[in-house]
């Protein structure tokens, strides 16, 4: 009978151990982990990062993006922590995604963190394939590059420029807002990318929904040339199939000209669009956790962020690319809200029919 009341006391007190001290019990998640680390001083914070790193010894990468660009940033990488190989896997955006999410759904967790547009943010958080990642080092980046709890890490994104045509339009003539787009002498004049979902979405967010659909349809009543892919339609402007493209990446329209190509550019006004920031999404069960923190910080790193530079990129680091007569210098960016266009993205891709006429 005693030994019955002690076994029933004994239950009784493990079950209250278990009820109430759940966090000791369970093992902290890499992000508690990492963000833990995030609260110490810098020189101990890195320590703890590098002693755990040295451990995982490697870092998987998702990484769509042109190869001879991926291996400068791993090579400055793997050269500041020679205990690490960064181990990549190339593809598609849209096939990494499909990738990661079946393989989370598979139980599945090989990756350590993925680059991808923000505006698949919202999918990879509905999915809780990503996790946050408060890095001290997004205090450096511009407005639009980072989000308040976390998710958001950019590391680059394009500025979207009138693009025109030297010898068939003077810079006089050039258009410099959407009322001298909407001028009756552009009609049929005007290129754009069938992809106009982020130069959309920059419109609607600076003028409000109802004004934007109304730019969206009076652009489409100027019989725009739609072609798929920026680059093509960039080219063919080039060429004098049209004058104008209204959603040119500013890297390549300097390219061009620098190539000899009969192109000028200019920056809208009153503002500049921005397409969707390329981001570093880190893996909500990441195999490498502190090493993924280290090359994440350091593609954030002002060195880092001068080699995307030096790519020709629009660097998230606000102390970059800021003078010179082909940079965006003070003047407004918009940077599309990738929350809210992430959840509304099919309504989105409906309204850029507009400008199909």
């Amino acid at each position: 009978m005693l030994l019955r009341l002690l076994t029933s006391l004994l239950v009784f007190a493990i079950t209250i151990v278990f009820s109430f001290c759940p966090s000791q019990l369970q093992a902290a998640t890499p992000e508690e982990t990492l963000a833990k680390i995030n609260q110490l001083a810098p020189a101990e914070r890195q320590a703890a990062l590098v002693r755990e790193a040295k451990n995982e010894r490697t870092v998987v990468w998702y990484a769509p993006m042109n190869r001879e660009n991926l291996r400068e940033f791993t090579s400055g990488f793997e050269a500041d922590y020679p205990f690490l190989k960064v181990e990549i896997l190339t593809g598609g955006p849209q096939s990494l995604l499909n990738r990661i999410i079946t393989e989370q759904r598979a139980g599945k967790h090989n990756f350590d963190i993925l680059n991808v547009r923000s505006s698949a943010l919202y999918t990879l958080k509905k999915s809780n394939v990503v996790m946050r990642y408060d890095t001290p080092n997004r205090r450096a980046l511009r407005a639009g590059f980072a989000d308040k709890e976390g998710y958001l890490n950019g590391i680059w994104a394009s500025l979207l420029v009138y693009l025109y045509n030297a010898k068939q339009v003077s810079r006089a003539q050039a258009p410099k807002t959407i009322d001298d787009l909407l001028q009756s002498k552009w009609k049929g004049k005007l290129g754009m990318d069938k992809d106009a979902d982020d130069w959309l979405a920059a419109i609607m967010d600076y003028y409000g929904d109802e004004k934007g659909k109304q730019i969206a349809r009076s652009l489409g009543a100027q019989q725009l040339n739609i072609r798929k892919g920026r680059t093509l339609v960039s080219q063919l402007v080039a060429a004098g199939e049209f004058p104008v493209q209204i959603d040119a990446h500013h890297h390549e329209a300097v390219a061009l000209r620098k190539a000899g190509a009969p192109i000028e550019y200019v920056f809208p006004e009153p503002f500049v669009p921005v397409k969707a920031v390329s981001m570093l999404a880190l893996s909500s069960r990441p195999p490498h956790p502190h090493a993924a923190a280290l090359l994440i910080d350091f593609m954030l790193s002002k060195k880092g962020q001068e080699m995307a530079y030096r790519q020709n990129r629009w660097p998230a680091h606000r102390d970059l690319a800021t003078g010179g007569p082909d940079e965006v210098g003070n003047r407004k960016t918009l940077v599309p809200d990738s929350e809210k266009w992430g959840a509304r993205y099919e309504e989105l891709v409906q309204l850029t029919g507009l400008l199909e006429r």
